[in-house]
């Protein structure tokens, strides 16, 4: 299987792979598994996260916050799976929306 080289690695994170993979487990296992106010860690159906992507140094423990909502159960991620560019009409515009962006609301039913 081909690799990509980590172009990044040992500037916006670790180049060492048993430490990054530290860093990662860390600020993941420091995500609470419920929230007052919010409930289950991770959410159930939540489907799309905003995370920050800046170095790990800078972003990772809120990344970890935003990836630890996610909910995998029904999901198969993998990186080799091309993922389209979006157009300005496959973005939703929110003021659509009628929850406040802050607020936690449950999935559309299927």
């Amino acid at each position: 299987m081909a690799t990509r080289e980590a172009t990044h690695a040992g500037s916006w994170y670790t180049d060492d792979g048993p430490t990054l993979s530290l860093q990662l487990q860390s600020w993941l296992d420091k995500v609470p598994p419920s929230i007052d106010g919010i409930g289950q860690i991770p959410q159930a159906g939540a489907r799309i996260i905003i995370a920050p992507h800046a170095g790990y140094s800078y972003s990772g423990p809120a990344a970890a916050w935003a990836y630890k909502c996610l909910d995998l159960s029904k999901w198969h991620l993998s990186p080799a799976l091309p993922i389209p560019i979006l157009s300005n009409s496959d973005i939703v515009n929110a003021s659509s929306s009628s929850a406040p962006p802050t607020t936690s609301t449950s999935p559309p039913a299927p």
